[in-house]
């Protein structure tokens, strides 16, 4: 089971800044995530992270991009320990 992580965007954001939908291309142009354009348009198709579809338009809201990124983090506290060889 998932754990869900309660995303908070800053609050000085508008409304609108919040709901714009970006394209892959300008997710990746905007340098908001480390890959490819092909690499996100298929974890979308897969449904493998967050998005919106627009028609069958591939679409990342803010939150979406947010939670993207806070499933990549490592905590390494949580990690365990290796054992000695």
């Amino acid at each position: 089971m998932t754990k869900k992580v309660a995303l908070a965007l800053p609050e000085w954001l508008t409304a609108a800044e919040r709901l714009r939908l970006y394209t892959p291309e300008e997710v990746i142009a905007m340098q908001l995530l480390p890959y490819t354009v092909r690499t996100l348009k298929d974890a979308a198709y897969g449904k493998r992270i967050p998005h919106t579809t627009v028609g069958r338009k591939v679409r990342f809201r803010l939150d979406h991009i947010w939670a993207i990124q806070q499933a990549s983090d490592v905590d390494p506290a949580a990690r365990g320990r290796r054992r000695a060889a």
